[in-house]
């Protein structure tokens, strides 16, 4: 059976298998084709939630530009379906594509847009990482107070945390508390 015979979804399952197998120039070829099915289709989501998929496997393979061309758009078409969570992810993985073409101006902004609905919608885990992410990004551009904050805020209301955040989030509060004197 090739490639073109089978449907989206399937071509989807396939490429999900290649990927859990590491097999990412397999996965991407196949998240692909599904995302062309797709269109073909005009199922809107389901081109979202494809090219979302493929630009994880793309910026995997490190083709960064072509990352990014695939996941544009994505998280306006979550928006227009009502789906916070996965226009949440999609600024996400807009924001590790633009980031890794050198746009961090753009990819800040992105990561910003990713925590707000995140927080919106109470989801703390994904909240946290997209903090993380963000002041990763800020230190990285020697940003180390607003750095700090960001990843300030992400830890500030998780209730459940591993020893390594629990003893990060004492750490961050003493800049805080030597600025307020």
């Amino acid at each position: 059976m090739t490639i073109e015979s089978n449907s989206p979804t399937t071509l989807t399952k396939l490429a999900q298998q290649a990927y859990q197998e590491n097999r990412l120039e397999d996965a991407a070829e196949l998240f692909k084709s599904a995302h062309t099915s797709y269109l073909e289709s005009q199922d809107a989501l389901a081109v979202a939630e494809t090219a979302n998929n493929l630009s994880v496997v793309l910026l995997k393979l490190e083709r960064s530009e072509e990352a990014l061309n695939a996941v544009k758009g994505t998280p306006e078409i979550f928006l227009e379906a009502g789906d916070e969570k996965s226009a949440a992810l999609a600024f996400g993985n807009v924001a590790s594509a633009l980031e890794a073409c050198g746009k961090l101006a753009d990819a800040e902004t992105a990561l910003r847009e990713a925590a707000e609905r995140f927080r919106s919608l109470d989801d703390k885990e994904h909240l946290l990482y997209t903090q993380r992410s963000l002041s990763q990004l800020q230190l990285r551009q020697g940003r180390t107070y607003e750095a700090l904050g960001s990843m300030q805020s992400g830890l500030e209301d998780q209730k459940k945390l591993g020893v390594k955040y629990r003893i990060l989030r004492r750490l961050l509060e003493i800049p805080t508390r030597l600025l307020n004197r």
